[in-house]
């Protein structure tokens, strides 16, 4: 009974921001004595009877997640639209939510309906909170109560107490990549019977701790090592497509095999020589076959490995594929007809990105993180599944973890840490100075959400972003410091 009760009330908090954003779009394009409109304000305020806890009902974001009486609400495909819509709602009006008080049980329907459209016109204004607050005065609307941005608990304390976090992150970092290390050391060596046990328990790890807090997976996978790039590269690449998994949704079980075929994607490589992979002028025609052909041989490798056969299945396909394009063009050149598997156009977004991203010797010219994404973004449905890659740029943010920014003081700041939804401008930054010895140390934190109490203003705005190996800045080196 007390589960079946719990599931009856969840389905009420969903049902309660189901109703207040179908009558937010109702009351904007119908009159008020509109049958909608009038069935929405009835819908609307049942939902609010059910919903009251200890004389208020609040909702709110909170690290990208919304919460109804502070009951964190799930996200997958069902509310993923609502969710986002709301959260875009929300910010747009520089809201962190609402409280409703409990005199709302007497609002009528006018003064609900007048509540809506106040809403909806702030939209439109300058400064909308504060033309939000006003016009509430104005109309007497007592029973709402405004959860401003800066009244959800600071951006930089909740960067501060994830040190923990951080450190479990760099040590499952650390694991995947010897493990890595260690499989593609025996196959060189012509071993036999080489295992996957000891890489499966360290990517199982790391989904039981990216599921609690994937943003600091995020971070640790802006690590580039040119002379290791090989296996950090990979590393990354599953880092980052596990995280695209945990935001879809992904089982479990389905994280490991996503992080399994993502960490050995490339493993074809090792048959390569150093000679072709870090070539800085053109390659050949024979040398580009070499590399296309990788794709195939990882999958080919993968099938020696002593693992079982329905673990090696699994994963084989989205290792072939992950140079194959959402358009089926790509490489290795095949008849391919079927769509691309899930883990395939998964794993496909989160190479480009890594690569893009990543200091190469052949590369003249490197993208900084957010001109990555505005790249990749231009090719959705053609070289990337739309739906995916829209995900993956609402994880990364506008300006994702790692991004160098030139400030409009003349400071240099990267970005640390950065709100997943793509509506967002504003991450926490570590500012940076010169240590006098050809680098640079951390200065300090700050929010660049942070505005002047006087004037409203930000207090300060971003002029130009870099990528870091332009300056010689290793992101992670400053991300996870303890100082």
């Amino acid at each position: 009974m007390a589960d079946k009760a719990k599931y009856r009330s969840y389905s009420e908090l969903e049902g309660f921001l189901h109703n207040f954003y179908s009558l937010s779009q109702t009351a904007r394009i119908h009159f008020k004595k509109h049958t909608l409109v009038l069935e929405g304000i009835e819908k609307f305020s049942d939902s609010i009877n059910k919903c009251l806890e200890d004389d208020s009902l609040t909702f709110k974001i909170a690290n990208d997640q919304l919460y109804v009486n502070d009951e964190k609400l799930s996200y997958n495909r069902t509310t993923k639209n609502l969710f986002n819509n709301i959260i875009h709602y929300f910010d747009s009006r520089d809201l962190d939510g609402m409280r409703l008080l409990e005199s709302v049980k007497y609002a009528s329907a006018d003064e609900i309906l007048t509540f809506m459209r106040l809403l909806d016109i702030s939209g439109q204004q300058p400064e909308p909170l504060a033309w939000l607050k006003n016009s509430f005065a104005k109309e007497n609307l007592e029973w709402i109560q405004l959860i401003e941005k800066t009244e959800r608990p600071q951006d930089l304390e909740s960067y501060k107490t994830k040190a923990e976090r951080r450190e479990r992150a760099r040590r499952d970092y650390t694991y995947a990549k010897a493990s890595l290390e260690d499989v593609a050391q025996k196959i060189k060596e012509g071993k036999k019977d080489v295992g996957v046990r000891k890489t499966v328990r360290v990517v199982q790890d790391t989904v039981t701790n990216l599921i609690q807090d994937d943003e600091v997976y995020l971070a640790i996978s802006t690590l580039r090592v040119f002379d290791d790039y090989a296996y950090t590269h990979s590393v990354n690449v599953a880092m980052l497509s596990m995280c695209i998994g945990r935001r879809i949704n992904l089982s479990r079980r389905n994280l490991v095999n996503l992080g399994m075929a993502a960490l050995f994607h490339d493993l074809g490589k090792i048959e390569i020589p150093n000679a072709v992979l870090y070539k800085k002028e053109k390659l050949d025609d024979k040398e580009l076959k070499m590399i296309q052909a990788h794709s195939l041989n990882s999958s080919r490798l993968m099938l020696k490995l002593k693992a079982s056969p329905d673990s090696k299945a699994r994963l084989l396909v989205p290792m072939f594929e992950h140079h194959l394009k959402y358009d089926l063009s790509g490489y290795p050149h095949a008849n391919w007809k079927r769509p691309l598997t899930l883990f395939g156009k998964i794993i496909s977004i989160a190479d480009k990105y890594d690569t893009l991203t990543s200091s190469r010797v052949y590369r003249k010219y490197l993208l900084s993180p957010d001109r990555a994404l505005a790249y990749m973004f231009d090719r959705a449905g053609r070289d990337y599944d739309p739906v995916l890659l829209k995900v993956f740029i609402n994880i990364m943010g506008i300006y994702p973890v790692g991004t160098l920014m030139m400030l409009d003081n003349g400071e240099l700041a990267l970005v640390v840490s950065s709100p997943s939804r793509d509506f967002s401008k504003r991450p926490l930054v570590c500012v940076l100075e010169k240590d006098g010895e050809g680098g640079y140390r951390k200065k300090e934190i700050i929010n660049l959400g942070e505005r002047d109490s006087k004037t409203d203003r930000y207090v300060r705005d971003i002029v130009e972003t870099y990528h870091p190996a332009d300056f010689g800045i290793q992101p992670v080196q400053h991300i996870f410091s303890s100082n």
